[in-house]
């Protein structure tokens, strides 16, 4: 089953460290890029949190938020500089020796210098808690992948059905190549005479010149490889695997050799078709870049 790079999952918990919130949304993207954004005190389960949402997802961008609501507000230590608040005393007795002042040094002026006191999470063991964020997590994992399996669904229908159409416009050319390739050495055949006008020539190796002639023109090499390619993007379309880069690299291959075909058969009603070939491969593209 086809899974989309586009999803978007949420689930919510109660623990022992209070409500626990975990968003996660997937977008297109070339290669596996995670990205997490925890409170700071639960930094260290950042790479385990990377490592599950990687075990299932192999290319896209992923975006991982978790929040902690406790109820109580965020636990916080104060600190304080005291080497730093004698720096800034000295630095302030200084200046009123220096300019001869008679105000105080009051707390309330110390309390103005910068970083003096600051606020730090409240540290303590947060391991024991990674069993109760876990599930949490992989809940909201398992609705973003649902959501990516949904839209994979709606996109291997529209492949399905363009996958058809070009496999339908290529039986067309592979129907009507002979009949072009005859009239193709008729007129080549015709044109030779033309130009010898009269002189004398070996039948056999006139034939066989016209014949090598006409074998350049020939795309039946070129057919057989496109439904190859075609056959192909089909079992990809039913497998389980990731497939959207082999996608990408069966389409690349598929517009080469329709290219190739119209060139070489030099006829307007198969490049016509060729270009409608070429324009269900745009749409496919477009839709493979979407596909995991």
């Amino acid at each position: 089953m086809l899974k989309s790079m586009t999803g978007y999952g949420r689930a919510e918990g109660e623990t022992s460290l209070g409500r626990v919130a975990v968003e996660t949304r997937s977008m297109n993207h070339r290669y596996c890029d995670i990205n997490v954004k925890v409170p700071r005190r639960f930094a260290p389960f950042e790479s385990r949190i990377r490592d599950l949402i990687r075990s299932d997802v192999s290319r896209g961008r992923i975006d991982v938020s978790l929040k902690v609501d406790s109820g109580e507000g965020e636990k916080l230590q104060f600190e304080v500089d005291l080497p730093l608040a004698k720096q800034y005393y000295q630095a302030l007795q200084s200046l009123k020796k220096s300019f001869k002042l008679r105000d105080p040094i009051t707390l309330t002026l110390l309390m103005g210098a910068k970083d003096l006191i600051t606020a730090k999470e409240e540290a303590g063991d947060i391991e024991p808690y990674w069993h109760e964020i876990m599930p949490i997590l992989r809940r909201s994992a398992q609705e973003m992948d649902q959501m990516k399996r949904s839209e994979g669904e709606a996109l291997a229908r529209d492949l399905h059905h363009r996958l058809k159409k070009i496999a339908q416009r290529v039986a067309d050319i592979k129907h009507l190549f002979p009949l072009r390739l005859q009239s193709y050495q008729n007129r080549l055949h015709e044109r030779i005479r033309s130009l010898l006008n009269g002189v004398e020539v070996d039948a056999a190796r006139f034939q066989q010149e016209v014949a090598f002639l006409a074998e350049r023109s020939d795309i039946t090499e070129e057919i057989v490889r496109v439904e190859s390619h075609l056959a192909q993007f089909g079992l990809l379309l039913k497998g389980e695997e990731p497939v959207g880069r082999k996608m990408d690299f069966l389409i690349q291959e598929i517009h080469r050799e329709v290219n190739t075909i119209s060139a070489k058969a030099n006829d307007a009603e198969i490049s016509q078709g060729v270009v409608e070939i070429k324009s269900e491969l745009e749409k496919i593209r477009e839709q493979v870049q979407n596909i995991e």
